[in-house]
């Protein structure tokens, strides 16, 4: 009996949700279709949606400088986690500490490879117009 009543609200919240969910025919005839994927194409060739390459390169670099000092600020508060976890550590610490050590190094290269990768993209984009 109760395995019937959790099937029935089961059913009974699928109806529903279909019932929400039911998209109108009216709107997918073939005039609206190919008359919206004109006007997107249309909007792509105006002056007005040049994008302006002084500003990218603005918000580049500030969010590239913003990101880099995140990323050295938590590199350098995890060092100093981990420096002082072996400084006053007891030698079963201290080994579990040195097993910390390689994901931490690995992280700090992740991190700053990403950033170099980002830094040359940009410069050799900028250096290509």
């Amino acid at each position: 009996m109760k395995t019937l009543k959790i099937a029935f609200s089961i059913i009974i919240i699928f109806i529903i949700i279909a019932n929400i969910t039911i998209v109108s025919a009216n709107d997918i005839t073939p005039g609206k279709i190919f008359g919206g994927a004109q006007n997107f194409l249309n909007s792509g060739t105006t002056e007005n949606t040049v994008m302006d390459e002084d500003s990218f390169k603005n918000v580049s670099n500030v969010m590239y400088n913003i990101l880099l000092a995140v990323g050295i600020v938590a590199a350098v508060i995890v060092g100093l986690i981990i420096g002082i976890k072996m400084m006053t550590g007891s030698s079963t610490q201290k080994a579990e500490t040195k097993e910390l050590l390689v994901p931490y190094i690995v992280g700090c290269v992740v991190i700053f490879g990403a950033f170099a990768i980002w830094k040359i993209v940009v410069e050799m984009l900028n250096a290509t117009q």
